[in-house]
């Protein structure tokens, strides 16, 4: 059985780093390797080993873009935003009708793994409306972990 996600608004003391605007699944590589220079100041490997917290948040962002570009409504917008210590990935598309859903239990390779995958990696996963359909979730970041200047020296 399908569940959905609460529906909440994240924590209010972050801020924009990056923005993406997505109009195809085909522009979701383009945001993988984007959002790893962003976060790492090193393009993502072309094996695409996502293994590393970096990488775990690309991950995130990348599932939840699908989930917005596979079923909700254009255009699809990904936000990256910091509090200094962690950040939070905000997927916007403009279907406002439905809630995201988890979906249940199935065989891998039946896709549907999006918002599992966001859960068992994020530290929260959330949903709201307002001017579109917001899906975010946040993710802890130990500043060794990251390579380059972080978002935190970034201009608020």
């Amino acid at each position: 059985m399908d569940t959905s996600i609460a529906s909440s608004r994240p924590p209010e003391n972050f801020h924009v780093v990056r923005v993406w605007q997505l109009d195809s699944i085909d522009e979701l590589s383009t945001l993988r390797t984007s959002l790893h220079l962003e976060l790492t100041g090193r393009p993502l490997a072309p094996d695409g080993a996502l293994a590393e917290v970096p990488e775990k948040i690309v991950l995130v962002a990348s599932e939840l873009a699908t989930n917005a570009l596979r079923h909700g409504r254009p255009p699809t917008t990904v936000q990256l935003l910091t509090d200094g210590e962690e950040y939070i990935v905000d997927v916007i598309d403009q279907d406002t009708s439905r809630a995201p859903v988890v979906a249940a239990p199935r065989l891998p390779g039946d896709g549907g793994f999006g918002l599992v995958l966001a859960q068992r990696i994020a530290l929260d996963v959330g949903w709201f409306v307002a001017d579109g359909k917001h899906v975010w979730a946040r993710l802890g970041v130990p500043r060794e972990a990251v390579g380059a200047p972080t978002p935190a020296a970034a201009v608020p």
